[in-house]
């Protein structure tokens, strides 16, 4: 239900929001910090930062940061019209060191943050995007510049003189919640602007004039994104900072009314089960933003904001699409632009600072007594930053997901199937679902991990640019998925950014028992709006469990015209360490410590052949993939049997019965036997799996 202005008065009380506020003396008083914790919880968080070896690697850092160097980059070369990643680093460090300033009593740290405070002050843009009116917008450096400096502000108390205090809280809100505000309301009304663009009062614009993007449907485009989530915290943030500490307050009401707009939004965004269609990287910068909004909201004492999302299912999204492998204890089913570059630094931001996913479940931890989120904090979500210290509650006891073979079937339709969360073991992905914000021409691609090896793979980190070369990695001839007449799904041509399509997949059927699970997912309308001669695209995936295997079924068809089918698997081989081998009836690729050897059925003549996209080398050689190849055809099957094992396991043994409607599958493989019958039905195949 849309927060409407009156219907936030309702909220508050009634009356004036600001005198509601005052009169009622909700908001937080006395000294110390009291924007996200008042000063009675200071022991607590002292104590964890200076003792709990789970913040270790961030006291140390935060700590032992170059201190000097830093001073050197703010009274050197920095470039004021670079919001990208200038200002984004001064208002990172002004965070950090007001931080460690409040737990140690650091004196040279709170003079390097209100340095850094003051240099943000000289940056005459907060943001790079700008109406079409010149005026900025508001999408990520605003919010989290606005957030810096109001924890600067919050941290720093008395070091901080009153003057200069309230020259910080004017730049907040005329650089940080106004540009917030103008991009959250075309947000919200898209059609009443004509779009945003590159700010030419910035660098940025510079820079990226020759990435032509068309920005005019970008506010429309964030409606459901990230980048919608980013704007709204920080407006939150800036509003109860501005409350707090009497900084200008005659645009607080309409700031505060579309802040909580924009958060309660993403009520309907969310999956009824918590899932994100974004995916998990996406979805934790998105689940974050918003809970530091909220935050800042309710231990100001601002306004009782709740945002109804099932918090505790988010973290079975963020659970379920986690995948250890031996090199990254941290791996993530990587569907669409998800999973941390491998270079230059394994699992770095591009800013140099680590991979982090730990604050969101402390908070749901906190919030809802969830053992299983306090687990994966510790277990799962890589290093942590100030924000999981902040949330996190050590009276919440851990609960271990369990282990053994299980298939996770979520509302977004990404289906997991596998052994447990360590790194040996055996993980299934089957992508079906619809279009979301970062997708890839996806539908019914697969990933499968095993013994610590990612060895069928969803290559990693496409370019944004759609110009590059190696944007073919976002369509469907970049993944482990079916082309047909040399065509995969449609998609996206870059012009408008990395925005969803209406590709669609959907689960036609789903199925388990002692030892295994299928999935059976048509991305018929994916293909068919790509070229319309396409009659029916379905994946089937059997999971046998133990042998362990994978059975990819392939169901094509055609309306008129017969047309090559091609699948495609592709390998892992970032770090050279990938084989590929092809036989006439078969493949296999190897990795250091795992291998999958399939065998291969079609009623048609098959070739395979291992290749590499028509990309420059230096990069297609990271993704190799196997093709299976049938000449033009107006309907096959193909079905696919991967057996899993370490590099010195014997090959598994398959064979292949059919007729014109049956296709029989028997396998032994590491002293384990399966036998799986595949019905050639009109619509859905049929599937039964018996184990022996």
């Amino acid at each position: 239900m849309e927060t409407t202005r009156r219907g936030l008065f309702r909220l508050l009380g009634g009356g004036s929001m600001l005198a509601s506020m005052a009169g009622a003396a909700n908001l937080r008083t006395g000294p110390g910090p009291r924007l996200f914790f008042g000063a009675e919880e200071l022991p607590r968080l002292k104590k964890l930062f200076a003792e709990d070896e789970r913040f270790a690697p961030l006291r140390h850092e935060l700590i032992g940061r170059d201190r000097e160097a830093e001073r050197a980059f703010l009274r050197g070369d920095i470039n004021f019209n670079d919001q990208l990643k200038n200002l984004m680093r001064v208002g990172s460090s002004a965070e950090e060191m007001a931080w460690v300033y409040l737990m140690t009593g650091d004196d040279d740290a709170a003079d390097l943050a209100i340095e850094c405070a003051r240099t943000m002050m000289k940056f005459p843009l907060w943001d790079f995007f700008a109406d079409e009116h010149r005026r900025a917008v508001g999408v990520q450096r605003a919010p989290s510049s606005a957030i810096s400096m109001a924890c600067a502000i919050d941290w720093l108390g008395d070091k901080v003189a009153d003057d200069e205090r309230a020259a910080w809280l004017v730049a907040i809100a005329v650089r940080g919640c106004e540009p917030c505000y103008r991009g959250l309301d075309s947000i919200r009304y898209p059609r009443k602007n004509l779009g945003w663009d590159f700010n030419p009062d910035s660098d940025v614009y510079a820079e990226r004039k020759f990435f032509p993007t068309d920005l005019a449907r970008r506010a429309e485009i964030t409606q459901d994104t990230n980048l919608r989530a980013a704007p709204a915290g920080g407006l939150a943030v800036g509003a109860a900072v501005i409350a707090l500490y009497g900084g200008p307050k005659a645009d607080l009401e309409r700031w505060l009314e579309l802040a909580v707009h924009s958060l309660k939004a993403f009520e309907r965004i969310y999956l009824p089960d918590g899932s994100y269609g974004e995916g998990i990287h996406y979805a934790n910068y998105t689940s974050e933003s918003i809970l530091v909004g909220v935050e800042a909201l309710r231990k100001s004492g601002l306004m009782p904001i709740e945002v109804d999302v099932d918090w505790v299912g988010h973290m079975q999204f963020m659970l379920n699409m986690s995948m250890a492998t031996a090199e990254n204890p941290y791996e993530v089913v990587n569907i669409g632009d998800n999973g941390q570059r491998r270079d230059p630094e394994k699992f770095q931001h591009p800013n140099g600072k680590p991979e982090t996913r730990t604050a969101v479940p402390y908070w749901v931890a906190r919030e809802f007594r969830d053992g299983s989120a306090q687990w994966f904090a510790k277990n799962l979500g890589a290093s942590h930053d100030i924000w999981a210290l902040i949330f996190c509650d050590d009276s919440v006891s851990e609960i271990a997901p369990k282990s053994g073979a299980q298939t996770w079937f979520p509302e977004v339709d990404w289906v997991v199937a596998r052994t447990g969360f360590t790194a040996d073991d055996l993980v299934v992905s089957l992508r079906s679902g619809n279009g979301y914000n970062h997708e890839h021409a996806d539908r019914n691609s697969i990933i499968v991990k095993c013994f610590g090896e990612q060895l069928i793979v969803d290559p990693l980190r496409p370019p944004y640019w759609f110009r590059d070369p190696a944007w073919i990695l976002r369509e469907t001839a970049g993944h482990s998925a079916v082309l047909i007449g040399g065509k995969g799904q449609f998609h996206n041509n870059g012009v408008e950014g990395t925005n969803a399509t209406r590709a669609q997949a959907r689960l036609r059927d789903k199925g388990e028992g002692a030892g295994y699970s299928y999935s059976i997912s048509d991305a018929t309308q994916a293909y068919r709006i790509e070229d319309y001669h396409t009659r029916k695209v379905i994946r089937a995936t059997v999971v046998l469990f133990d042998v362990p295997a994978v059975i990819v079924v392939d169901c094509v068809s055609r309306w008129n015209t017969p047309a090559e089918v091609e699948a495609r698997f592709f390998g892992d081989n970032f770090d050279g360490a990938c084989e590929l081998a092809a036989s006439d009836s078969g493949f296999t690729i190897k990795r250091p410590t795992a291998k999958a050897e399939a065998q291969l059925y079609c009623r048609e003549a098959i070739e395979v052949e291992s290749a590499l996209l028509p990309i420059p080398e230096e990069r297609g050689v990271k993704n190799p993939f196997v093709a299976v190849k049938m000449k033009p055809t107006m309907a096959t099957t193909l079905v696919t049997v991967i057996g899993l094992g370490r590099p010195e396991d014997a090959a598994p043994k398959v064979s292949f019965e059919s007729d014109a409607s049956r296709i029989t599958v028997s396998l032994r493989h590491r002293g384990k036997s399966a036998a799986c019958w595949i019905d050639d039905q009109a619509e859905v195949p049929g599937i039964k799996v018996q184990l022996g």
